[in-house]
């Protein structure tokens, strides 16, 4: 299924086995049909660079 990036808006294909897990988890019956948030691989990784790099002690001058 192709899905768009939340981030950065680039288009890219998912799993069919990860739009099943979606639709289990929304069990409400009543509750308006939501979009699951979709972000791109290359959006992942830049994210969690981002985070690796915050983690980690600042260098001595």
């Amino acid at each position: 299924m192709e899905r768009r990036c939340i981030l950065c808006g680039r288009k890219f294909e998912t799993d069919a086995l990860e739009d099943v897990i979606a639709e289990e988890e929304a069990e409400d019956i009543f509750a308006p049909p939501k979009k699951p948030a979709s972000v791109c691989p290359l959006c992942q990784a830049k994210l969690k660079h981002e985070a690796e790099e915050s983690q980690k002690t600042p260098k001595p001058m």
